[in-house]
């Protein structure tokens, strides 16, 4: 009976180191991924940064041709737009209340 007690606390304590080691290895292969796949994220963020710098460098230049005057007047006279030589000011008398 002392060599059966023997074997099956054997037996537990191998178990138990094999379980142990699983589980560890189990953690850093957590681990392990849980950092790849961060750094893929960091990347993918980092390429969309730059996507959104390069779309907004474009937006700029987009819109300082968009404000040119001479393109603003261009597009008027397409349109039948004119340019007026005075700007008529109408003067209007003072009111006064009456009592």
């Amino acid at each position: 009976m002392a060599g059966a007690s023997w074997e099956m606390h054997t037996f537990l304590v191998v178990s138990a180191a094999i379980a142990f080691v699983f589980l560890v290895a189990m953690l850093y292969l957590a681990e392990t991924t849980t950092v790849a796949t961060r750094g893929y994220e960091a990347q993918r963020l980092v390429q969309q940064r730059d996507e959104l710098r390069r779309q907004n460098s474009l937006l700029e230049v987009e819109s300082a041709r968009l404000d040119a005057p001479a393109r603003i007047d261009a597009e008027a006279k397409k349109i039948g737009l004119v340019r007026v030589a005075t700007i008529p000011v109408v003067q209007l008398e003072p009111i006064t209340a009456k009592r």
